[in-house]
């Protein structure tokens, strides 16, 4: 089964629905340009992104809705049209997830069914998802660099995080280290700018990532595994 309901009091598929595309938009939106809470700004995202997905992304149609849901905007309409206009760009995924559950739901499938269907639609945009997950690595492993820690070897602290974020993402998503670095040599094959340390080196250098001290490592490692199986569930 794809959905676990609590039993005593379940879920309607709906709400599920919207709570995976307001997780989505919780990475996706770009939070210096949220001046309010986050929270309540992807809420606002989210009644925008329904709004679009119930007019087929007919914008006169969608601020018709929009409208009649928010009063506060019935005395800007062409402010709310432009937002419109921008959600429409800018969450296309979303709003095509969302006419997924609204299909899906006339041609009375399950809700197993639809629960995966909007799964599929929101985990499409894959390489975004995989750069998210390389930021919230590199942020993470900055916050175990004090600013004021001189990299090795003169490089900048930028490169040595995003080499760093590399090493851990391969270490923790294989069973072994010889898996690591045989993932790691297919991706410097296709994308040799990325990476410092030279092909001949990597499992040597990985073992050394591995075997670092637990409570310096594992955070991270927990933090690249527990994202992988949030992307699993967006």
């Amino acid at each position: 089964m794809i959905i676990h309901l609590d039993s005593d009091n379940p879920k309607p598929i709906e709400q599920k629905v919207q709570e995976l595309i307001l997780k989505k938009l919780f990475i996706k939106v770009d939070d210096d340009k949220i001046f309010i809470n986050k929270e309540d700004f992807i809420s606002l995202i989210l009644k925008d992104v329904i709004a679009i997905a119930k007019a087929d992304f007919d914008l006169d149609k969608a601020l018709k809705i929009a409208l009649d849901e928010q009063e506060a905007y019935r005395s800007f309409p062409d402010k709310k049209k432009k937002e419109l206009e921008d959600a429409s760009l800018e969450f296309q995924v979303e709003i095509e997830a969302y006419q997924a559950y609204l299909t899906d739901k006339k041609d009375r499938m399950t809700d197993d069914e639809i629960y995966m269907e909007v799964l599929l639609t929101l985990n499409s945009e894959t390489e975004f998802l995989d750069r998210k997950l390389h930021e919230l690595m590199m942020d993470a492993l900055g916050q175990k660099m004090p600013e004021d820690e001189t990299p090795p070897f003169g490089l900048d602290r930028w490169s040595l995080l995003d080499n760093f974020a590399y090493y851990i993402k391969f270490i923790a998503s294989n069973e072994t280290i010889d898996e690591a670095v045989e993932e790691m040599h297919i991706d410097m094959e296709i994308y040799p700018e990325r990476y410092l340390v030279k092909k001949e080196s990597v499992k040597k250098e990985l073992e050394r990532i591995a075997h670092l001290p637990k409570m310096k490592l594992m955070p991270i490692k927990w933090l690249y595994q527990w994202t992988l199986k949030m992307q699993s569930i967006l």
